[in-house]
């Protein structure tokens, strides 16, 4: 772990990051030191620290840190900006920019060959997420409306789906949501809530591949009557399609496992089509 560039693992108890969740951060998968999607990891960080007023953080400083802390093996990369040190209170110096900054690696998470070749099962959540469209599609490092949400539910199931208090599907506690109908994929707009996956995105860019057009519209549960698929996805367990959700049985379309190609072919080779 470095830590504003040096190796360490602790840091002040006043730092706003620990106290007010005063931060952002990004989760990214590397392969044998090579960070997946990383330019898209780095756009949405700096992103959000222009969204939080944390100010740019130095591209190549966080690079080098990144490669520094992958070494060469499979893993998972942390990197979290938060606003640092400063008196107490809500307010900051908006003129003062210094963060604190924390990268840290994690094991590579295992791999369970049914979540990709037979799909998993899907719950709805009863939390509700709250629509905020100054916060909606950044990843700061308030999660405790995934908390919440992921402790409703042991081992039956794999990932869970969160609507807005409008009712709306958003997204997982964990991933983001697709679904197919009418030889389109839908996916949520998230301009209330929910984070832009760096991986949704990069499949909204690419759809075209697998002869889809892939639409951002808001959803609502009575659409899953007329679909006919259903994945979800991050950017570190790639795609994983949906067997079972609302009561209802889905199948592994040609399309969703031809993507999942796609991902293995020009990303990593970690996931299984």
């Amino acid at each position: 772990m470095l830590i504003n560039g040096r190796c360490g693992d602790a840091v002040s108890i006043h730092d706003r990051g620990l106290l007010y969740g005063d931060g952002i951060f990004e989760t990214i998968l590397c392969q044998a030191g090579r960070p997946v999607l990383l330019a898209g990891h780095i756009e949405r960080l700096q992103a959000g620290c222009r969204r939080l007023r944390l100010g740019a953080q130095n591209a190549p400083t966080l690079l080098a840190e990144i490669e520094r802390v992958a070494q060469q093996d499979d893993c998972v990369i942390k990197v979290i900006i938060s606003r640092g040190v400063r008196a107490r209170g809500y307010r900051f110096d908006q003129q003062d920019l210094s963060c604190t900054r924390i990268i840290s690696r994690s094991e590579a998470p295992d791999i369970v060959c049914e979540n990709y070749t037979q799909g998993i099962h899907l719950t709805r959540c009863r939390y509700r997420l709250a629509r905020n469209r100054h916060l909606a599609g950044i990843k700061h490092l308030n999660r405790l409306d995934q908390v919440l949400a992921r402790s409703e539910w042991s081992n039956e199931f794999q990932e869970g789906v969160m609507c807005d208090d409008l009712g709306n599907i958003i997204e997982g506690t964990m991933t983001n949501v697709f679904i197919e109908a009418h030889n389109q994929w839908l996916t949520p707009r998230l301009d209330g809530a929910g984070v832009k996956g760096v991986l949704r995105q990069w499949i909204m860019r690419n759809a075209h591949l697998v002869d889809k057009e892939c639409v951002e519209k808001d959803i609502q549960l009575s659409e899953f009557a007329s679909s006919e698929a259903m994945f979800v996805c991050n950017s570190v367990i790639g795609i994983w399609p949906v067997a079972r959700f609302a009561g209802k049985t889905y199948q592994v379309t040609p399309a969703i496992r031809q993507m999942m190609a796609e991902i293995n072919t020009r990303l990593t080779t970690l996931y299984f089509a």
